[in-house]
């Protein structure tokens, strides 16, 4: 069930006063700080790649937030020329999501740039999982997964839900929101790094996390589990109905709108269909006229066709989970369509209400067919642990539970149409699809300030200090000199300094103005 557990990247140790050289050595201390907040990010990331004991998202969102502001100082510091490079910098990064082949490689990346991207990667990546946790924690609350001893939800345990999942779509709107500003901003900086180098890392190519097309098909996937999260939000109140009455109309007064529901799940398929359409930028297709000869022809072909721009392939775990959503989606969209125009239509269209709901069982019946889920379940061998087969196992269950309910709609309404409408059941294709409703969006990201400074902006702010204050005075010495004119005192308008009284009651005032605040600052901080 949504959301997707994404593998998180991992990196090697570094020290920073080995890459830079400092110049002025100013930033001596800075550098250290930041060698020590990226090795807390390392052994975070390294923590749960090796699922070791303590070890979870949270570790690593907040070794993040502390490393991001000195990883952000220093790139600032490079392009200042405050800091430089002792030789050329390489940034030793795993990409999770491209798939190498049986082993994820230690990838040379080049450019601090890079580093920033896997830093932002890893941030984003771990919001979307630190939601996963918290969902599978909660209380047990779909009808498949409770007891049979278990008849509903405690009032304790639906609070608890409903705080869990608020929190989940909050999680999954700020990683949609990394995601969007990781591609607007960081790409577009290791965009000439990447060019430069002819799209390769010594023998591999750069992996597919820093290109553009794959941060945004990761921020419609995050934002298309946030709203299948808001849907489980929004059906909590109806759970009891579903207890203790079998599935099939009519529905119960306080159950959410069946139109509104088509609608989400609508915009959930067009979400996860865009996100999918953005990955395959990454497949590397073999042209070949004979479908027999394309496994003999594969190393050959792709060593003449293949440009070396083009990034690695998007691990399949992914696209499986992309595909199976995407239909789980169009298909409970076009149920909620069904029950919407046979319950809630004033016009009698029971026959259009069935040709809906029978779609959607043949889509369901196709995910529950062998052969699409041995394509969409998790054939990898590293994934063969107890933990990966309990998702499996959920995620056939809610397919299961979804065709059984729709299977009680088509029943229902056919039995009405066969005894009392009598009406023609037209194809699935001349019926018109509503365009789908988003009810949030993904929420803007804000880089954190700086932790490290280069010294030239320090300066000038002193400098625009001064100058404001500078300014303020030569505002006092306007007013004054203009109330004693209308007094009638002689002062010279091209005098550029006001005579020595007006300064020594001005430098008197400015004095008195600075006791007091000092005074202020005192008396505060006591």
């Amino acid at each position: 069930m949504p959301p997707y557990r994404y593998p998180l990247p991992t990196t090697s140790l570094l020290t920073f006063s080995n890459i830079f050289n400092d110049p002025s050595s100013s930033h001596t201390s800075a550098l250290s700080e930041a060698t020590a907040a990226r090795t807390k990010l390392y052994l975070a990331l390294k923590g749960v790649a090796e699922n070791a004991p303590g070890s979870s998202s949270v570790a690593v969102l907040d070794a993040v937030q502390v490393y991001l502001p000195y990883l952000r100082g220093m790139i600032a510091c490079l392009e200042a020329d405050e800091l430089l490079f002792k030789g050329e910098p390489v940034f030793p990064w795993c990409a999770p999501l491209t798939h190498y082949g049986f082993s994820q490689p230690l990838l040379p990346l080049l450019s601090i740039y890079s580093e920033h991207l896997m830093v932002i990667l890893a941030y984003m990546l771990g919001l979307s999982n630190y939601a996963h946790s918290i969902l599978s924690s909660l209380p047990p609350c779909e009808h498949s997964t409770l007891s049979k001893t278990q008849s509903h939800m405690s009032t304790e345990d639906e609070k608890k839900t409903t705080a869990g999942l608020t929190r989940a779509v909050d999680l999954l709107c700020q990683a949609s929101g990394v995601a969007d500003w990781a591609a607007d901003n960081v790409c577009l900086q290791l965009e000439p790094v990447r060019s430069a180098s002819g799209g390769r890392l010594r023998k591999d190519k750069w992996p597919a996390e820093t290109s553009r097309e794959t941060l945004k098909a990761l921020s419609m996937t995050f934002l298309a589990d946030a709203h299948l999260t808001a849907i489980r939000k929004l059906m909590l109140p109806v759970l009891i109905h579903t207890y203790f009455t079998p599935p099939g109309p009519p529905l119960p007064p306080n159950h959410p709108s069946a139109a509104l529901l088509s609608k989400l799940y609508l915009h959930v398929n067009h979400l996860y269909n865009s996100s999918r359409a953005l990955l395959k930028v990454h497949k590397q297709p073999i042209h070949t006229s004979n479908p027999s000869r394309k496994l003999l022809r594969a190393n050959s072909e792709q060593e003449v066709i293949e440009p070396d721009s083009v990034e690695g392939d998007i691990i399949s775990p992914i696209k499986r989970y992309l595909a199976k959503e995407s239909l789980l989606a169009l298909a409970l969209a076009h149920k909620w369509l069904g029950v919407d125009t046979g319950e809630n239509n004033k016009e009698n269209k029971v026959g259009e209400a069935l040709a809906w709901v029978k779609d959607a069982q043949n889509k369901l019946e196709e995910l529950e067919d062998s052969k699409v889920r041995a394509k969409l379940k998790g054939l990898s061998l590293r994934q063969g642990n107890d933990k990966k087969r309990e998702e499996r196992m959920a995620r056939k269950g809610r397919v299961e539970r979804e065709l059984e309910v729709c299977k009680a709609w088509v029943k229902a309404y056919q039995k009405i149409n066969n005894t009392v409408t009598f009406q023609r059941i037209p194809p699935v294709t001349a019926l018109v699809t509503p365009a789908g409703r988003p009810i949030f969006g993904a929420k803007p990201f804000t880089p954190p300030q700086s932790n490290v400074e280069p010294s030239m902006n320090n300066l000038m702010n002193e400098n625009s200090d001064d100058r404001e204050d500078t300014q303020g005075l030569t505002i006092v010495f306007h007013h004054t000199a203009m109330s004693l004119l209308q007094k009638g005192a002689t002062f010279s308008a091209s005098a550029a300094i006001p005579p020595p009284k007006l300064r020594s009651i001005a430098t008197s005032r400015a004095e008195e103005s600075s006791e007091r605040r000092d005074a202020r600052i005192v008396n505060h901080s006591v």
